[in-house]
């Protein structure tokens, strides 16, 4: 009995890293970006119907936030984000809102909320998920702090508040 056990746990186990390995591989094809790497560059379609790139932003450091409008979480830290870019004005901070409008219902309805929430920065929308994918977003929101020089430096799981922010980029300097 304990060997049926014992050999069905190993086998579980075989099967979780084959698995684990072949996500690694199929990660790597794609250029998944990770902390300490080059972020990848994109270009996408402004809520206002303009384009912005991330290499516009080069030279700068650069808050990269990933949402979506039915997010309960995103939705919550709105607030913060919108605070945490007011109080950024002055220095060479960007934040740069990326909404995952491959979840969303419509363009349109990214648009409105975006108008609603009267968002300060510059949102672009990843009308068909390849960002998001090179990026690898498993859950929103999720929030990369983005270098001068264009490295990811951190990537932040879950809602982030002014204040988490403003020390991870304190923390990346030293």
């Amino acid at each position: 009995m304990n060997n049926n056990k014992i050999i069905r746990f190993l086998l579980s186990l075989i099967i979780c890293l084959v698995f684990t390995e072949a996500n690694g591989v199929y990660a790597a094809e794609r250029k998944v970006v990770q902390e300490g790497q080059q972020a990848n560059d994109f270009t996408l379609k402004t809520v206002e119907g303009k384009t912005v790139s991330l290499s516009e932003y080069k030279g700068k450091i650069v808050v990269m936030n990933f949402w979506t409008t039915w997010c309960t979480y995103c939705q919550e830290e709105m607030e913060e984000l919108n605070k945490f870019s007011e109080e950024m004005q002055s220095v060479n901070v960007e934040l740069l809102g990326v909404n995952v409008t491959s979840s969303e219902e419509n363009e349109r309805a990214v648009i409105q909320f975006v108008n609603h929430a009267d968002i300060p920065y510059r949102v672009g929308m990843d009308v068909n998920g390849e960002v998001s994918k090179s990026y690898n977003i498993i859950g929103i929101p999720t929030t990369f702090i983005i270098d001068e020089k264009g490295i990811v430096r951190k990537k932040i799981l879950g809602p982030v508040t002014s204040n988490l922010l403003k020390e991870a980029i304190l923390h990346r300097k030293n």
